[in-house]
């Protein structure tokens, strides 16, 4: 009896754990599953809304701009009121049209905006917990907390799948020094007819810009 009773307590103090390592899979496993549904389209139109919040005389001041995003494959372009970002499979650049100039990105998987791109970057150096789930304009959004086993700038961050089409919804990184950087997806589009000829960095469309 007094085994059996060892036995118990051992089993309740491992219970929090063995929870956690459940979780822990349990997300991982979804990010992985979003990534591939991502990975496996052939096209993907979306619009979206990019929020910074930035602390400032106790309160937060908040930056909003709207964006699209297109994509063949590994070819991506996302066009912002500021900038714009291309990666044409092998390359990416950062466009500004109104300075016509052209810089050469140092990765394309840092700046990318794809969510293809996001995914991958979250594959590897973090914890995962599964955060709760809500219904957002007829969506079911499962919640994804994840953890930074080392970071100086990020504090954790939290993705949003959308459970009906398993798909990329949104993202938050939440910032150590109290900023945090919101990516929304207002529409999404996927495998539609899209001009190729977007992805060329070499095409007519950029002639006479400066390359940096």
């Amino acid at each position: 009896m007094r085994k059996l009773r060892h036995m118990r307590i051992i089993a309740l103090l491992l219970l929090p754990f063995l929870t956690f390592g459940q979780s822990h899979e349990e997300a991982k496993k979804l990010l992985n599953q979003v990534y591939e549904s991502t990975l496996a389209l052939e096209t993907q139109h979306i619009t979206f809304t990019n929020t910074i919040e930035v602390p400032s005389n106790g309160g937060m001041k908040k930056r909003s701009s709207n964006g699209e995003l297109f994509a063949i494959g590994q070819k991506v372009r996302v066009k912002t009121d500021a900038f714009e970002f291309l990666s044409d499979g092998s390359k990416a650049y950062l466009i500004y049209p109104e300075d016509e100039e052209i810089e050469v990105a140092a990765t394309d998987e840092e700046t990318s905006l794809a969510p293809a791109d996001i995914l991958k970057n979250y594959q590897n150096g973090y914890s995962y917990k599964m955060a709760g789930r809500a219904t957002e304009k007829g969506k079911t959004i499962q919640y994804i907390r994840l953890k930074p086993v080392t970071s100086e700038e990020v504090k954790e961050i939290l993705i949003g799948v959308n459970m009906n089409t398993m798909l990329l919804d949104n993202y938050t990184q939440f910032g150590n020094n109290g900023s945090n950087n919101i990516f929304t997806v207002d529409t999404y589009q996927v495998n539609t007819a899209l001009d190729a000829s977007m992805f060329d960095i070499n095409s007519a469309e950029f002639s006479g810009y400066y390359r940096l």
